[in-house]
């Protein structure tokens, strides 16, 4: 094989939005068939289409999450060519970024897609070499048993298509060109992962700050607020969780939902998980040293009051 391939590369970066931002063009993610469920898949606020020459490009918005969608055609390039193509496509991708004053957080997930084979199952073994350098990123041969380990984890929607995931590159094959629902569940799957990050980052911030809180300082009144702030947060980051776990949930179909645990393994999303939550529960036990310290100040204010109740009982009996 001369190692020249032809299909369509496939740009995604997902970025976090400091504001969010609306659009009266709504779309939902593709499917590759009608199905019953489809009232339950998040829906998208198409921002900006737009259609150059070689390349089209889909900015659209889910609640804070801006996604930039690149697609480009190639034809006989080879693995250099293909990196160079991405690069230029990331680098297209963030300036969209900047201009939606988008926050620095971002993940960002790579595609090669293609449609001209006669059997899947050939063209990887025909291929391969350049399709292992192409998910592992490197210019370098790429080691058989890496390949063999990441086709293990191979999904098929039927015996004309296959998809090949690795941390973040993918490979799909199909015969009609219908990549578009896995590119959507992708984007999902970055939404989750990019979400529990800027999550794990706001509980660290807070932890931090309540940290280096001198309570026996602040007063009552201050400690009181304080407990108040912390319930508050408390409950949105409750609210803010359950959405990034539950919203982006799909439902009724076998292959989407294998596609999808399959990538968050691969994102390591549990671990993530197990990161907030465990920052969470910090936050809950900070939150009940406060009510602990908050409710001995008011014992301690209480006794004083009584104390000093008595000995103006004393001073005015002694007085008469």
């Amino acid at each position: 094989m001369s190692g020249a391939l032809s299909g369509k590369i496939v740009q995604i970066v997902v970025g976090y939005l400091k504001e969010s931002i609306y659009s009266e063009q709504m779309m939902r993610p593709r499917v590759k068939r009608i199905c019953s469920y489809e009232e339950f898949l998040p829906t998208y606020s198409l921002i900006e289409r737009i259609t150059e020459e070689n390349k089209e490009v889909d900015i659209k918005v889910y609640e804070r999450n801006i996604i930039v969608e690149i697609v480009r055609d190639f034809k006989d390039k080879s693995v250099v060519e293909l990196f160079e193509i991405k690069e230029s496509l990331f680098e297209d991708a963030l300036k969209y970024l900047k201009e939606y004053e988008a926050d620095r957080f971002l993940e960002s997930y790579t595609l090669y897609c293609f449609s001209d084979y006669s059997d899947p199952e050939l063209f990887i073994r025909e291929n391969k070499d350049v399709l292992a350098k192409l998910l592992r990123d490197q210019y370098e041969d790429v080691p058989e048993e890496y390949f063999d380990e990441v086709l293990e984890g191979k999904i098929k929607y039927s015996t004309k298509d296959l998809i090949i995931l690795d941390w973040d590159n993918g490979i799909i094959l199909d015969k009609n060109e219908d990549f578009w629902e896995e590119v959507d569940i992708i984007e999902l799957a970055c939404i989750r992962v990019l979400n529990l990050r800027v999550f794990d980052v706001m509980l660290s911030e807070a932890i931090q700050y309540l940290t280096k809180l001198h309570w026996e300082k602040l007063g009552y009144f201050k400690l009181k607020k304080l407990s108040k702030d912390l319930y508050l947060q408390r409950i949105s980051y409750i609210s803010y969780f359950d959405s990034i776990e539950n919203v982006l949930m799909l439902y009724g179909d076998r292959y989407y939902a294998e596609l999808y645990e399959r990538l968050c393994e691969i994102f390591y999303v549990s671990e993530w998980i197990k990161r907030v939550e465990k920052k969470m529960e910090m936050i809950s036990e900070i939150y009940m040293m406060v009510r602990q310290f908050l409710t001995e100040f008011y014992g301690f204010i209480l006794e004083g009051s009584i104390v000093a109740l008595i000995l103006l009982e004393v001073i005015l009996a002694l007085s008469r």
